[in-house]
């Protein structure tokens, strides 16, 4: 008698696979949105990382694949070992970067979730079990359809590849990153901040990088919000580090005070830079993805003070 005759089983086992696809679906869907972030991820394992925005792509486009094809039941004997093989590497690259020192996220959530790697193996050692038990319990059961099955897991893949190469023309930092209305800013270290106290009042902070090649086109835009007469206050928060403060206030002639966030802090922050936001009473109100002109801020910024009369 098989297994998957057994009704209760059955449902059982397509109920577990479709979760673990479920899983590997959002994770993947989170990844393609800031592939970029993903691939930095990857090149701090020191493994291959000149190939790692590569790696990043082919990992993304093949979970998205997989996650289908759990979900449908396409080659119901194959998929769930190719995504147990997958965990398992996932499980050693995950050691890996705890002997060599990586105790952050894995990043297997994009920049939106963070846990530790001791919860990661956990959570990977639990879908495994669940996709051995819909092996044995779905090993002996023919299933029709394949075609169709194909077609919906190769047409996923497509179009993982397709909002992978157009993510940066996708307006969702507020969904992918820790950045939006309602965040705290204390949980953002800075450094080199003094006389401000971001966590009451009224702020326009932008979020850079002396990095871009357009870092003085930036700091004059950014000037002309933080002059503007309707702009309480406005904070520079650079991602480079405290040693590039004073090039910025003199080289670059920045006329709000800047300081630093550690990288580790920033990156969660951000797909891409400049990212400009207002902050009222320590929590975010309002962001914007680019450099918005002064009115667009000064109208946040009434905003964000009139909703708290």
């Amino acid at each position: 008698m098989q297994l998957s005759s057994n009704r209760v089983l059955f449902i059982i086992a397509r109920l577990l696979q479709i979760a673990v696809g479920l899983v590997f679906l959002s994770a993947a869907l989170l990844k393609a949105l800031d592939p970029d972030s993903f691939a930095e991820q990857i090149a701090t394992y020191a493994i291959l990382p000149d190939l790692s925005l590569l790696a990043a792509w082919t990992l993304i486009i093949f979970e998205v694949a997989l996650a289908t094809a759990l979900i449908v039941n396409f080659l119901p004997r194959v998929v769930p070992l190719l995504t147990i093989a997958m965990l398992l590497f996932f499980i050693a690259i995950t050691v890996y970067g705890m002997m060599i020192g990586l105790g952050e996220s894995c990043g297997c959530f994009g920049n939106l979730v963070h846990r530790g790697p001791e919860q990661v193996i956990v959570e990977d050692a639990l879908m495994i079990v669940a996709l051995v038990f819909a092996v044995i319990v779905l090993w002996g059961r023919k299933t029709a359809g394949m075609r169709w099955r194909a077609a919906l897991s190769i047409s996923a893949a497509a179009i993982a590849a397709l909002v992978t190469g157009v993510h940066a023309q996708l307006p969702v930092d507020d969904f992918v990153t820790q950045l939006k209305p309602g965040a705290v800013f204390s949980t953002w270290p800075v450094d080199g901040l003094y006389g401000k106290d971001l966590n009451t009042g009224t702020h326009a902070v932008f979020l850079f990088t002396v990095r871009s090649p357009h870092v003085a086109a930036d700091v004059e835009r950014m000037n002309a919000i933080a002059q503007h007469e309707d702009v309480p206050s406005a904070v520079g928060l650079i991602i480079d580090g405290t040693e590039h403060l004073t090039t910025l206030m003199f080289e670059y002639a920045a006329a709000f005070p800047v300081a630093a966030v550690e990288p580790r802090f920033a990156r969660p922050l951000y797909r891409r830079l400049p990212r400009v936001f207002v902050l009222h009473e320590g929590v975010v109100s309002a962001t914007w993805s680019e450099l918005p002109t002064p009115d667009r801020v000064v109208e946040a910024v009434r905003t964000a003070t009139n909703s708290s009369r």
